[in-house]
């Protein structure tokens, strides 16, 4: 029924559009006949009146398919083929892990503060900046921070909106493993609040997770980052 009601205006719009491209050929079709000069512009306009012609076909086949489209509507049976049961992530910070816009926060966070303490930083979160910098494209970690004296830092930086949970990747992991005491964990949580908070961690594979692992990714917990995290006494 609902079709049928639509029926005269979807006929009238489809006729306007088959119109329309009648008229552009008329046009088409003149100007040729105007113009005419030469094999070519004999067959073009030949070209434009098979057209012309096909085109009242094709129009007439578009308004049977509207006239015709209410009648094969039918009811028929139902067949089951899958249910889910949907509940929300058992971990808050699950559905904003891959918040670019918490992430971008969190990176402006931790290069403003290892800019104050007069480190030279590196962005090497991305394939083409990791290169740029002499590293794979995956180094498994974001900055690359060079102080004027002492030792580089290799700085992965994680954001949430809250105060959830993080998780590092598996490249990540090891590759805090394999730089120990250089490598640091930098995160910003609050990221959706006037007032993020930033938690630095070194050396995260002794300081959090240096006993058996079993999965591709670690997660870790807002309070064991509070608990490991450096004092920041600025």
């Amino acid at each position: 029924e609902a079709l049928r009601a639509e029926l005269p205006e979807r006929r009238r719009r489809v006729a306007a559009g088959f119109d329309f491209r009648a008229a552009g050929l008329a046009a088409r079709r003149a100007k040729l006949a105007r113009n005419a000069a030469g094999p070519e512009a004999g067959e073009d306009l030949d070209a434009v009146k098979r057209e012309q012609q096909a085109l009242a076909a094709e129009k007439a086949r578009a308004l049977a398919a509207l006239d015709g489209a209410p009648e094969r509507i039918a009811s028929g049976g139902l067949r089951f083929l899958v249910h889910a049961l949907v509940v929300p992530a058992a971990d808050p910070g699950e559905m904003e892990r891959y918040d670019a816009r918490v992430e971008e926060i969190a990176l402006r966070i931790a290069v403003a503060w290892e800019r104050d303490r007069g480190g030279e930083v590196r962005d090497v979160s991305r394939p083409e900046l990791a290169r740029l910098a002499g590293l794979p494209d995956w180094p498994g970690f974001d900055l690359l921070s060079t102080p004027a004296e002492g030792e580089a830092r290799c700085i992965e930086v994680k954001g949430r909106a809250g105060d959830g949970s993080i998780q590092l990747e598996a490249n990540e992991w090891k590759e805090a493993c394999h730089q120990g005491a250089r490598y640091w964990l930098y995160v910003v949580l609050d990221c959706a609040t006037p007032a993020p908070r930033l938690l630095r961690v070194q050396d995260p594979f002794a300081t959090l997770f240096a006993g058996r692992r079993d999965t591709a990714a670690y997660t870790i917990s807002a309070a064991a980052l509070r608990a490991a995290a450096e004092v920041d006494i600025r």
